[in-house]
């Protein structure tokens, strides 16, 4: 850019030269018209260097190779008619335009930047109780760091020791901080507020959430969705059919300055910049919600999605399982079931699974050691606790076992179950009961005022639960007793009906139907590094308000690149004809050229505004 901009100095210092010697020697015109020429040849330089540099260039680079052909073409053009001044002056307007076009994007990109350079800060480390300051990069797994309020945090880690609140809200786009005490973790790039906590370090670098969500969002800046792709295939016709039009405009008029005005105007930085000057700024602020896109072209196609399918357990519910009940059967007691459930679970990580430990462990009950714990996906888990075989899980799959299941309790309707049967016969139920999320229903009303017609639940849950829960969020049609093959014959089928469809999970148990769905949409993916790589679209934070904000912000993403290509379309056949006519010289040709560049990308950068909203 510093390069640039010293040969649009020189090359303006030498027409202002020739203007002064015309002026001063009036008889002398060789002279000025030699400082005018030397003026047009310094300004022309990087034109014609990026010109000859663009016949090995690709994708985007090619479209940017095709705009300096054009100006290569009209500086050429004064050249040939000893228009020295003319093609100086239009070389300089267009670039200092290109170099203000250049900084207008920087600052669109501002918004990214930001993210990647949160790891870019210095660490407190802290080695036989005395603390150093050391840069971030150079920290290990199982360091000690501490955190003052104010400070960054350095890497992802467990806290130690402390009590603080952390603004997350560079990587979620959560406003609210949380708190953190002795056994939390923290999350590199997050911000400590109030308190000092001493950190131990569990990953570093790319390793972290935050070096993920880096490489994400640098590899998401590199792709290219269709409609761009779209507009290169087309910008290889354009120049001939632009030649075109100034031929005839030299042949009825016998003006070169108007045929000159033509390839000027005619420059397709509008088209060029509609689709990648809108796309990078809706990545921005999908980043700044915490929404991380994989790919850009995944805004075209949120586009077109007209049924989204949920999971129900940490989905449109929190996730966090309590156990409501339990029924005993066969002479054992409550506390006997639940001591012999928790050590065959513990073993699990199954939101049921947390449960049941988590209320063995409230009730100081004694949890056994399970051997030959064997887990059958979706359905349950086998193991042997002392003499015993214990098999947990669904009903179905014990009934699969030649276990005798009672007709259920109609008390615990609306709860879910989970039957325990030892040495082949039953023992008990626990019944369990989980907490509807607070926007579920409100996310409904969105998708619908959105454009969403279709709303689906699958889940792995009995019909009763998964009827109320249904209802009271609002979908259109649920499936129960799901296993995961199931969910995914689900999706498939909706995709055979002619629908697009987004799939919403939580990246892990319902991989199949996620991959199965046109998007996938991972919650709760902070933290989650199944839930990053596996997902399309990933929710740094469990919030379901952020589905319908994708949704939008892609429309409105779409919109604005429709109306970036309308615009230059009808800016630049407007400028043809007022060109071709003689209206516009080449020197204000330059100038409106660089006025509908602008044009686009300041619209584009109405999308760094967008808050979230229905539009």
């Amino acid at each position: 850019m510093k390069w640039r901009l010293t040969l649009v100095l020189l090359g303006g210092v030498c027409l202002i030269l020739s203007g002064i010697l015309r002026w001063l020697r009036p008889g002398q015109d060789d002279l000025a018209v030699t400082w005018s020429m030397l003026g047009a040849i310094v300004t022309a330089l990087p034109i014609f260097r990026d010109a000859l540099l663009g016949f090995r260039s690709k994708a985007f680079a090619n479209t940017e190779f095709y705009m300096n052909q054009f100006i290569t073409l009209a500086v050429i053009a004064c050249f040939v008619t000893q228009q020295y001044v003319v093609g100086g002056v239009v070389a300089i307007i267009l670039l200092v335009g290109h170099i203000l076009e250049d900084r207008s994007m920087l600052g669109t990109n501002e918004a990214i930047n930001s993210l990647l350079h949160l790891s870019r800060v210095t660490a407190r480390r802290v080695r036989g109780g005395v603390e150093e300051e050391v840069d971030a990069e150079s920290l290990g797994e199982d360091e000690i760091v501490r955190v003052r309020p104010g400070d960054t945090m350095p890497a992802d880690g467990l806290v130690l020791s402390g009590f603080s609140t952390v603004n997350q809200a560079t990587i979620t786009g959560e406003s609210l901080p949380v708190e953190v005490e002795a056994g939390a973790t923290v999350f590199a790039g997050t911000s400590n507020l109030t308190g000092l906590i001493e950190v131990k370090v569990t990953k570093t670098g790319t390793q972290t959430v935050l070096g993920r969500v880096k490489e994400i969002v640098e590899e998401a800046q590199q792709t290219r969705a269709p409609i761009v792709r779209l507009t290169e295939e087309y910008a290889r016709y354009y120049m001939p059919l632009i030649l075109l039009v100034a031929g005839f405009v030299l042949f009825f008029t016998q003006d070169v300055q108007r045929a000159i005005s033509v390839i000027v105007v005619s420059i397709p930085c509008t088209f060029v910049l509609a689709g990648p000057s809108a796309m990078v700024a809706a990545l921005a602020a999908a980043s700044r919600m915490g929404i991380l896109v994989k790919s850009v072209r995944f805004f075209e196609v949120a586009n077109e999605i007209d049924t989204v399918v949920f999971d129900k357990t940490g989905t449109l519910t929190t996730g966090e399982l309590r156990v409501a009940a339990i029924a005993p059967h066969d002479g054992m007691t409550e506390n006997e079931l639940l001591a012999l459930v928790a050590a065959v679970e513990q073993h699990s990580t199954h939101p049921i699974a947390r449960a049941v430990v988590t209320t063995a462990q409230d009730r100081q009950l004694r949890i056994a050691n399970a051997e030959d714990v064997q887990e059958k996906h979706g359905h349950g888990l086998v193991a042997r606790v002392g003499r015993l075989d214990v098999v947990v899980g669904r009903g179905a799959w014990l009934m699969e076992q030649a276990i005798e299941i009672p007709q259920k309790e109609k008390n615990f309707d609306d709860l879910s179950a989970l039957h325990i049967g030892v040495n082949r016969k039953l023992a008990g139920i626990i019944y369990l009961s989980d907490t509807v999320r607070a926007e579920a229903k409100g996310v409904s009303a969105d998708l619908r005022a959105g454009g969403v017609d279709h709303l689906m639940m699958l889940t792995g849950d009995r019909r009763s639960v998964a009827e109320s829960i249904a209802e009271h969020v609002g979908m259109t049609e649920f499936k129960a007793d799901c296993l995961p093959e199931q969910k995914q014959e689900a999706v498939h089928k909706l995709k055979t009906g002619g629908r697009k469809v987004m799939v919403v999970g939580d990246g892990v148990n319902d991989a199949p139907a996620l991959a199965a769905g046109d998007l996938s949409v991972a919650m709760g993916a902070l933290g989650s590094d199944v839930a990053i790589q596996t997902a399309d679209i990933a929710l740094m934070a469990s919030d379901l308000r952020r589905v319908p904000h994708f949704l939008a912000l892609s429309d409105k993403t779409l919109r604005i690149i429709n109306q970036n290509m309308l615009c230059g379309f009808v800016f630049i056949a407007a400028a043809i004809v007022l060109s071709g006519v003689g209206l516009i010289p080449p020197i204000a040709a330059a100038f409106i050229h660089e006025f509908g560049a602008f044009f686009v990308i300041f619209n584009s950068a109405r999308l760094l505004r967008f808050e979230g909203k229905i539009a």
